[in-house]
């Protein structure tokens, strides 16, 4: 097991904590600083098979960007590549540039790395919120009100499992499968017949709800900015899949992802809902922009990816 990093503004005890909830996994935060600007990172998943999570290796990318940050900067854009599939088994090299570091602002910029190849590239602004003195806000209408609460769903664990008993082929079945790529996230989507399987391209909008399994202490507000950042990369490219009517695909994966924090006071152990939608496809790649809202309403983050999308021959 890897040491964790003891000098780190995150509490090591939330890496092993005694209060994490009966269903909890590993968490993704777990790196070992080799120097000043390099971390080493390991895979959150408990059996590796094949590619890591996306969103597990931006989060430890954020959480090596916020260890080299100055005191009071939160992050406020984050822009990144996915540029190898990573081995979810070997562990993660995070070398951390400090671009710049301004009065209000600062600017990091993150290569990780697997058996000395780049497999990401992230670009993160930081801003120092205790500064900021304007309180004026706008956002978008929360389209939450008259979707059903989470907790009236199926996960799509169970959904996949019962679509399987059904006779269905899970080779035609869509989506992240949570228990191998993120088991430490509880997703339950708002229609899991359209999330497993589309509707012939017909609806290219979907919603996810969403929630971090292990406790998370309500004071590090840190951690649950890397969890989130962590959650944000969760069905996106999925969802690009929804406009084609296609029965199975031979890839289907991010190439990249920005996203803009707009609030900062969320909890990731309770429902965040991720509003979703595809809006443009072409020459195999489709964008897809998103939204993660607290249960209550207030808009927290936007996203914008772009998937890679390869038909399976028939």
């Amino acid at each position: 097991a890897l040491r964790l990093f003891s000098s780190s503004p995150f509490p090591l005890s939330l890496c092993r904590s005694s209060k994490m909830s009966v269903e909890a996994h590993r968490p993704w935060r777990r790196l070992v600083k080799i120097d000043e600007n390099t971390y080493k990172g390991e895979c959150d998943s408990e059996h590796a098979q094949a590619r890591v999570y996306g969103g597990h290796v931006l989060a430890q990318a954020t959480a090596a960007a916020y260890f080299t940050a100055p005191e009071g900067f939160y992050i406020h854009s984050i822009h990144c590549y996915f540029v190898r599939g990573g081995e979810e088994d070997e562990d993660i090299i995070f070398k951390v540039t400090r671009v710049r570091d301004g009065r209000n602002f600062a600017v990091r910029y993150v290569e990780a790395q697997q058996h000395g190849k780049t497999i990401h590239l992230s670009e993160y602004s930081l801003q120092k919120i205790g500064a900021v003195n304007d309180d004026f806000k706008l956002m978008p209408k929360y389209p939450g009100t008259d979707l059903p609460h989470p907790d009236s769903l199926v996960s799509e664990v169970q959904g996949r499992h019962e679509s399987l008993l059904k006779g269905n082929d899970l080779r035609n079945m869509r989506g992240i499968e949570t228990p191998r790529m993120a088991p430490s996230i509880d997703l339950r989507p708002v229609n899991i017949d359209l999330f497993l399987n589309g509707d012939s391209g017909r609806t290219t909008k979907q919603y996810l709800w969403l929630r971090y399994k292990n406790h998370v202490d309500p004071k590090d507000h840190l951690m649950h900015h890397g969890t989130i950042v962590y959650m944000s990369d969760m069905g996106l490219a999925a969802t690009g899949s929804l406009c084609y009517d296609w029965k199975r695909f031979k890839l289907v994966t991010s190439l990249d992802h920005s996203a803009w924090f707009h609030d900062y006071d969320f909890n990731v152990n309770d429902w965040i809902l991720y509003e979703q939608e595809v809006i443009s496809a072409s020459t195999h790649r489709s964008l897809i922009q998103g939204r993660l809202w607290t249960s209550d309403g207030r808009l927290i983050m936007s996203t914008t990816q772009e998937a890679l999308i390869y038909r399976a021959k028939q």
